[in-house]
């Protein structure tokens, strides 16, 4: 109950803060509905019937300078009802301070913050300094997010939080530097196990508790973009880990008004928490390269290639050696305003793809309304001496 009663009550301080603190204000917003609906096939002949419905609210008010932003959405099944339902989730909800002193913007509330190496959402604050010209330096933290969005605050705030800063840098001609840093905890599920007793001799049930999943890291980003080239790098640190996490090189060029090329080269360690329970298992890097071409045969329809490779390394089926195999991908195919369609194969260690994509859109009616269609479809097998399989799928909306 008391969770029911906390949005409302939040929604109305913010309000009231933004109405005495301002002039004229601006309320907008959007209701957006939709259902959707499914058949489950049970144990047996048994089976049941979902038809879900969704009510997205989003509003915004006050002006330039103070401002309440939300996101909600209800949802329930009107067939086979789910133990969670109705479910209240909140993306969002927080009051936006704009230009305090000429110097700094302020967020209060719930949030999603990107800065650099973090992602995510967070309840809590987020600060953003403009010390001098070229300089802007951000700080952020609080409670995490509860994965569902459900509407309850700081569940367990000891071992659900977050912090981070990043500093970006403009002084230099066309250039971007980016230094960031982000520190998270998630508490995880305790559960109960068999494990062996010394003093017993046997296995008793045993409670297990890793304690909060961590991630820790450190990032250094670099981006050079002037007319018809741009280049981009990053270097992630795991502080957790002592190692490094990632390593990307990436870069475009216009060669001519109809030809663009690029290529991207990228070292990646699995991103795997301390504490973590996939922490037990041997990790290996992946490193990755792309080549792509753009060519415009009208400003309207670009015909798109790409080219694609993944190093990585396996096991023997014993277990007792590795050893490097590459997977492979190639995409070509059309696009323009309102449709594409693309042609994807693949080849790996474990079979191969085939797979053809079809989207259009078109707005009517002063774009008051745009049907959609979509087609998908897909030919494969999961090892060589394998038949193949076919998927369809389609979209109409």
């Amino acid at each position: 109950m008391h969770k029911r009663i906390l949005i409302p009550v939040l929604c109305c301080v913010a309000a009231g803060i933004v109405v005495q603190t301002a002039g004229a204000q601006v309320l907008t917003g959007r209701l957006v509905t939709s259902f959707y609906g499914w058949e489950r096939q049970m144990v047996g002949d048994s089976s049941t019937s979902h038809m879900r419905a969704y009510e997205n609210v989003t509003l915004h008010f006050g002006n330039n300078n103070i401002s309440f932003h939300t996101h909600l959405q209800g949802s329930t099944d009107f067939g086979e009802e789910l133990n969670s339902d109705p479910r209240l989730r909140m993306f969002n909800g927080y009051l936006d301070f704009k230009n305090l002193g000429d110097l700094a913007d302020l967020r209060i509330g719930r949030q999603s913050v990107y800065a650099g190496v973090n992602y995510g959402s967070i309840d809590g604050v987020h600060l953003r300094v403009r010390p001098t010209d070229g300089v802007q330096i951000k700080g952020y933290g609080g409670g995490l997010t509860p994965a569902d969005q459900r509407t309850d605050f700081f569940h367990n705030l000891d071992n659900n939080w977050q912090i981070g800063s990043q500093v970006l840098l403009h002084l230099i001609e066309n250039t971007t530097i980016s230094l960031s840093y982000m520190n998270r905890h998630r508490e995880t599920t305790p559960y109960m196990a068999y494990r062996e007793d010394p003093t017993l001799g046997t296995n008793v049930l045993t409670p297990i508790d890793f304690g909060s999943r961590a991630n820790q890291y450190g990032s250094l980003n670099l981006s050079y973009k002037k007319e018809d080239f741009f280049c981009f790098g990053r270097y992630d640190y795991d502080f957790n880990f002592e190692r490094t996490s990632r390593i990307e090189l990436a870069s475009t060029y216009q060669v001519m008004p109809k030809l663009g090329l690029s290529l991207s080269l990228a070292h990646r360690e699995p991103q795997i928490a301390y504490n973590s329970y996939f922490n037990i298992f041997e990790m290996s890097a992946t490193q990755e390269a792309v080549v792509g071409v753009d060519y415009y045969v009208h400003p309207r329809l670009a015909i798109l290639g790409r080219f694609s490779g993944v190093k990585y390394d396996l096991e023997d089926e014993g277990g007792e050696d590795t050893f490097s195999d590459m997977a492979y991908r190639a995409s070509i195919g059309a696009a323009n305003k309102y449709a594409s369609i693309m042609y994807t194969k693949d080849i790996s260690y474990d079979g191969d793809l085939d797979g053809f994509n079809f989207d259009l859109r078109y707005p009517l009616f002063n774009a008051m309304f745009i049907p959609h269609i979509g087609a998908v479809y897909s030919n494969y097998a999961l090892a060589d001496d394998l038949e193949k399989s076919s998927t369809y799928a389609a979209v109409l909306g």
